[in-house]
């Protein structure tokens, strides 16, 4: 009977891990590239310069296509690095969504619809001065206290010479 017993568990463990072996070959979970990624401040790091991300006010992301229903999230520490990855990347990558933090709510935004301050006297994680906001009339403000200037998406892509904007932010 223990014989019995002892085969039924070894025949369920080799289920077990043979359903785990599918689960990870199957590339797990997919992205949906209208939910901005989760961030777990203190640990990620920013795709671009590799330091640690701790500060969700300037905190970005991308979302990239890398193949039909094929998606990657890309995340930075400053919204800065997000448009110079976007320069750097030439167009080479089909960018797909564009999230940023607003600096007030700290909650994810659309990209494509921020207002965004660039300012010298910000100082952001890495040191690009840039911030987005949801409210242009909260953008503003901070731009005359910081002595910034306000930019939409389509400026803030052209002052950062990124070639591709499409798919400037999330999908509805």
């Amino acid at each position: 009977m223990q014989h019995k017993i002892q085969h039924k568990m070894q025949h369920k463990l080799v289920l077990l891990t043979l359903f785990v072996f599918l689960l990870s070959a199957c590339g797990g979970a997919r992205i949906d590239p209208t939910v901005p990624p989760d961030i777990v401040f203190g640990e990620d790091v920013c795709a671009r310069c590799g330091m640690i991300i701790s500060d969700d006010r300037f905190a970005a992301s991308l979302v990239v296509e890398k193949g039909t229903n094929d998606y990657e999230q890309l995340i930075f520490d400053d919204a800065g690095e997000m448009f110079a990855y976007a320069r750097e990347d030439n167009g080479q990558s089909k960018i797909v969504s564009w999230f940023v933090h607003d600096y007030h709510s700290l909650e994810w935004m659309d990209g494509g619809s921020a207002w965004y301050v660039w300012a010298d006297s910000l100082q952001t994680p890495m040191a690009f001065g840039v911030a987005a906001f949801a409210q242009e009339l909260e953008a503003t403000a901070l731009a005359q206290e910081w002595g910034g200037e306000v930019f939409t998406f389509a400026q803030a892509t052209e002052k950062m010479g990124v070639m591709q904007p499409m798919g400037s932010g999330m999908h509805k």
